[in-house]
């Protein structure tokens, strides 16, 4: 069990109490909703796949949903159900500056980073953006930004910049000709 191969295909979770389910802020961030015949095998969905940061299980009726989100945006709320439960997968550091930007056999099978063609080097997955330690989720509409590739472009987001050259907010491109238009 202590294996470097084994060590890259783990995740370590965090689990809520029982009562609970995640909450998405966007309906974007819904990546599976199957059935799973237990929590262990939700869990083991979630760490299969590098989106996932978040899924809640319910064990009556066997609801596995998989996020890609985390704490920033959505949150764990009560649920009549006593039989759901939510678990997060815990990010540190640690799981990342050992292999960003190195060769692609560095992360080859790791779920917290992928093999760029473009680079052939290991990079954020998708949807996410190394901010210098760790690759956290891009950002939504209107969220406080402080790097040009913090924004969700699959989503025609973008970290604008003010009149003094500071980032400042996720917005549309329909968004930025706005504020271009009315700062000038």
């Amino acid at each position: 069990m202590s294996s470097p191969a084994h060590a890259i295909y783990s995740s370590k979770l965090s689990l809520s109490l029982q009562g609970h389910e995640f909450q998405p802020q966007y309906g974007a961030q819904l990546i599976f909703n199957e059935t799973a015949r237990s929590r262990l095998l939700c869990s083991a969905a979630c760490s299969q796949n590098p989106s996932c940061r978040i899924f809640d299980y319910d064990s009556s009726s066997h609801r596995c949903r998989l996020f890609e989100a985390d704490l920033t945006n959505g949150a764990i709320i009560a649920t009549a159900s006593q039989t759901s439960i939510v678990g997060s997968v815990i990010l540190s550091a640690s799981l990342y500056a050992s292999m960003y930007n190195q060769s692609c056999s560095a992360c080859q099978g790791n779920r917290y980073q992928t093999c760029s063609s473009a680079t052939n080097t290991c990079q954020c997955p998708g949807n996410s953006y190394w901010n210098g330690s760790m690759c956290p989720l891009q950002l939504f509409e209107n969220a406080a930004c402080s790097q040009i590739d913090a924004c969700r472009s699959d989503l025609n987001l973008s970290c604008i910049i003010n009149a003094y050259g500071e980032f400042t907010q996720c917005l549309t491109g329909i968004s930025l000709f706005t504020i271009f238009v009315y700062e000038y």
